[in-house]
């Protein structure tokens, strides 16, 4: 391995962090939502502890950088440089873990001055099937993952003492597993009036009851939108996003 190659995994630490401190200030920003799943609040909880075992990581790998500039031994310096390319494949994935992490983050949290309407739009999105699935997942992942370094004589000393606060996070973020399977494709209503849903084939009913005045509409094809003066619908609101 290049010394190049050995500072990019640094680097690459470097960014990690930095994208999960983005994270974490949106959720800070955010966290009083009304509506954001609750699991986004129980990945949120699991930050800090990431950011400290990555900072730890990162020390020990700049160590492990001068030790291997540095030593004339050549079996430690072959041991140096194959702990440093299983660091560095470990923080690859972590890296695009983050960013997809980050970017689900993005789409369901308003920001500091975002007006209600916008927090409401934001944290709804939150409720996407398999969304929340999704952000569990990858913080797990990511937990998994740097658990891993242990096997490293380098890292195993660090990462031990972490290691009781690591499976307890990953205990936690497992039993989340059953219920968020049962949110799976299921809907959510607040405020008053009546939920219409059709999850199946077949037509949808929906009905109106109010006394004598009471309708039954049967929707074949439902457009919603703001129409403008020409009765073209204006509205662009999809989140088409595939997180």
């Amino acid at each position: 391995m290049s010394g190049a190659e050995a500072i990019t995994i640094v680097g690459l630490i470097s960014s990690i962090i930095t994208i999960i401190e983005t994270s974490k200030k949106l959720y800070d920003a955010s966290h009083d939502a009304k509506g954001l799943h609750e699991a986004f609040r129980d990945v949120a909880q699991n930050i800090p502890l990431v950011l400290d075992i990555l900072r730890d990581c990162q020390a020990i790998q700049q160590q492990v950088d001068k030790d291997r500039e540095t030593t004339t031994d050549a079996a430690h310096k072959l041991e140096l440089e194959e702990s440093s390319a299983a660091t560095k494949t470990v923080m690859a994935d972590c890296h695009k873990k983050a960013k997809a992490l980050e970017s689900i983050f993005e789409k369901v949290m308003p920001g500091d001055g975002a007006k209600k309407r916008e927090r409401y739009k934001k944290a709804a999105k939150s409720m996407k099937p398999g969304r929340a699935k999704k952000v569990v997942d990858l913080m797990a992942s990511i937990m998994t993952k740097l658990q891993t370094l242990q096997t490293s004589r380098f890292f195993k000393d660090q990462l031990e003492k972490r290691d009781v606060d690591i499976k307890a996070a990953l205990d936690k973020l497992s039993q989340l597993g059953p219920s968020l399977q049962e949110d799976e494709g299921t809907f959510r209503h607040s405020g008053s009036g009546a939920q219409n849903v059709n999850t199946g084939k077949g037509s949808q009913y929906n009905y109106n009851q109010s006394g004598k005045n009471s309708k039954m509409f049967n929707a074949h094809t439902q457009n919603f939108g703001k129409m403008d003066e020409s009765g073209s619908d204006s509205s662009s609101d999809e989140d088409d996003d595939s997180a």
